[in-house]
């Protein structure tokens, strides 16, 4: 409802902030995350609305103020920190400025996920040694 269908939520969206030249982007996580907050709701799609509503509002008053250049809206991205929990709102719309400030967001992201995953393998390896170890004593 969100992403596949022809005239999805998303979808809907995207296309209202491109009238002003301004890119949507949703992350998969944040989907997961709004998807999770309309089944805790119990209001289905009409509620999926509602969610999307709170998350983009502010950043639907800022962009007709778009400005060129380096103070111009090149993206809204929607993370999981947009969204928030499945108890609390997030912090809404992640507004970017500057030509290309979507592209840098996303490098960014992803050298950082990357880092998370590192991280969480290392520190996997080191309590399978940590047992393995335990084991054989």
């Amino acid at each position: 409802v969100l992403t596949e269908p022809k005239n999805a939520l998303g979808k809907q969206y995207k296309r209202l902030f491109s009238m002003n030249n301004v890119k949507l982007h949703f992350t998969e996580k944040a989907l997961r995350v709004i998807a999770k907050k309309a089944t805790a709701k119990n209001t289905g799609a009409r509620g999926l609305r509602a969610i999307l509503e709170s998350i983009l509002t502010e950043a639907m008053y800022e962009i007709p103020d778009v400005k060129t250049g380096s103070d111009g809206v090149d993206a809204v991205v929607v993370d999981e920190e947009s969204v928030g929990s499945v108890d609390a709102p997030g912090c809404g719309g992640k507004i970017l400025r500057g030509e290309g400030a979507l592209e840098r967001y996303l490098v960014e992201a992803e050298r950082r996920e990357s880092a998370e995953n590192a991280s969480e393998r290392e520190l996997q390896e080191s309590e399978a040694e940590i047992s393995t170890r335990a084991m054989s004593m």
